[in-house]
């Protein structure tokens, strides 16, 4: 009630003052933010589109004005939990042009696998704000007493739910910006709710713009919004990121039209800014609109426990025992076999000395003969045993690169990593695609034997999930290699990366 009085106070002064401003929507006005900060248009977007984790702030100066016309301000943490699970933490400055908003903002999201390339996300944002009257200027008379406009300062908790779902690189989503919200003051004063929704249609297409900075897409957006007591905005808007840099551009049936670039520096530091023109027929005179952002990327939390060496020395000092052991052995069987050959002479007659000395003459030749070759089976057996040994020791320097390998995430990299898997060995899998179910699995698997191919598969207890991968590489470059370039073009569909660092 008290905002509908205020809403036509504010139009009955209008109409006496001697200028007319536009009332703008009680939205957030984020409808172009898809490069950073984007779980403020949707909560869900906080799991892929603000590279977690990442600290971002966005500004927007409504009608180029910075000191007088309304503002949004908007800064933002974003934090990946797990593979399912993201959160954010932040700041909230809104600026309606009659009401302020300050307060901190908190999102929730989380992934459900529903099949093979499908995922649903569902998040939330909580806003905890102090709502106060704007601005007085327009007061004509500072005699006049009107109670309704007494700064009023209101403590409101608002719950904006979002979903989204995923079918491979589409998405579709559905966001209520005023879902539900209590008002905790004792003005009596409660929020609307339920009454402006956003939903969307996007896809990423991957291009090889730049194939030596990393993977760069382009993501169309197309989107309505319901506004109260406003007409249904319209819009659409396309984003390419590069590693390096990103551009869009996009168009708002009440706003108007937009676009905005931006730079990244290292791959963790970007700094863009955007313009808007009005397009409604009441914003054609208004001055540009003005956007600035700035994010820093921080790179994937490791939660996982470290990785345990080689233990060289333990691993020689076993070697060295089995040595001994084995010389041990032979020195005994040799030893029995000189007791057994002195015994059988001390029971021989002087003619079996004599047969036996012919004998022996042609025993003592095959004992030579003997001797030459197991001489010459030891010394393959040495041979044998340096190279296995060399091929030992080039297998545990290749797992301890593969250990000490550190892994820089690039923007909308699906990677994922474990310490160790039962049975694996370390390494980067490139990774085709995962069930929960076998009867897919199995079909999946003779369906890229059929195309030629040779795939590969591991079961992991952790989720109860089969991973069906292509090959397994030493080194993250050549996964990346592979998986850019689609598996040297033998798979045209989306893979990624799994690693085991091994223990």
């Amino acid at each position: 009630m008290r905002r509908l009085l205020v809403c036509i106070l504010i139009g009955l002064m209008f109409v006496v003052g001697s200028s007319q401003e536009v009332d703008l929507p009680a939205d957030f006005r984020q409808h172009t933010l898809t490069q950073f900060n984007a779980n403020l248009l949707n909560a869900t977007y906080t799991s892929d589109w603000n590279n977690p984790n990442s600290f971002s702030i966005w500004t927007r100066w409504q009608w180029q004005s910075v000191d007088g016309d309304p503002t949004t301000i908007f800064a933002n943490y974003s934090h990946q939990i797990n593979t399912t699970s993201s959160v954010a933490l932040g700041f909230l400055q809104h600026n309606t042009g009659v009401f302020l908003n300050v307060g901190a903002h908190l999102t929730y999201v989380h992934t459900f696998l529903l099949d093979d390339g499908v995922e649903l996300l569902a998040g939330i944002n909580l806003f905890a704000f102090q709502e106060s009257l704007a601005d007085d200027r327009f007061v004509p008379d500072p005699d006049l007493d009107v109670p309704q406009l007494e700064s009023n300062k209101d403590f409101i908790l608002q719950f904006s739910p979002a979903v989204r779902l995923n079918v491979n690189q589409f998405s579709v989503g559905l966001a209520f910006e005023n879902g539900f919200g209590f008002n905790l003051s004792d003005s009596g004063n409660g929020p609307e709710n339920f009454q402006i929704f956003t939903g969307t249609l996007s896809n990423d297409f991957n291009v090889g713009l730049f194939p030596t900075w990393g993977a760069s897409f382009v993501r169309p957006l197309v989107y309505v919004k319901s506004i109260p007591n406003g007409d249904t905005q319209f819009g659409l808007n396309t984003l390419l990121s590069t590693p390096k840099f990103w551009a869009q551009g996009g168009y708002n049936s009440f706003y108007g039209a937009s676009g905005g670039v931006g730079v990244t520096f290292a791959r963790v530091f970007s700094i863009g800014g955007l313009m808007e023109f009005g397009g409604d027929s009441e914003l054609s005179d208004g001055e540009s609109t003005f956007e600035l952002v700035a994010s820093y990327q921080f790179g994937a939390t490791d939660n996982r426990n470290k990785v345990v060496g080689f233990d060289v020395e333990k691993d020689d000092a076993l070697a060295q025992e089995r040595m001994a052991e084995e010389a041990r052995l032979q020195r005994l069987e040799k030893q029995e076999a000189q007791e057994a050959e002195q015994l059988r002479r001390q029971q021989l007659t002087e003619e079996q000395r004599v047969r036996d000395s012919i004998a022996q003459a042609e025993l003592e030749a095959s004992r030579l003969q003997q001797q030459r070759d197991s001489i010459a089976q030891l010394r393959k057996k040495q041979q044998q045993d340096s190279i296995a040994q060399v091929l030992e020791q080039k297998k545990r320097d290749s797992i301890t690169a593969i250990q000490q390998q550190e892994v820089e995430l690039r923007p909308n990299e699906r990677y994922e990593e474990v310490a160790s898997e039962d049975g694996l060995e370390p390494g980067f899998y490139l990774i085709a695609n995962v069930f929960g179910t076998k009867k897919y699995y199995e079909s999946f698997m003779l369906t890229l034997k059929q195309k030629g191919l040779d795939p590969k598969s591991f079961y992991r207890n952790v989720n109860k999930y089969n991973y069906v991968y292509l090959e397994r590489y030493n080194t993250m470059e050549e996964a990346r290699k592979a998986r850019d370039s689609q598996f040297n073009g033998r798979y045209t569909d989306k893979i990624w990366i799994f690693r085991v660092r091994g223990k």
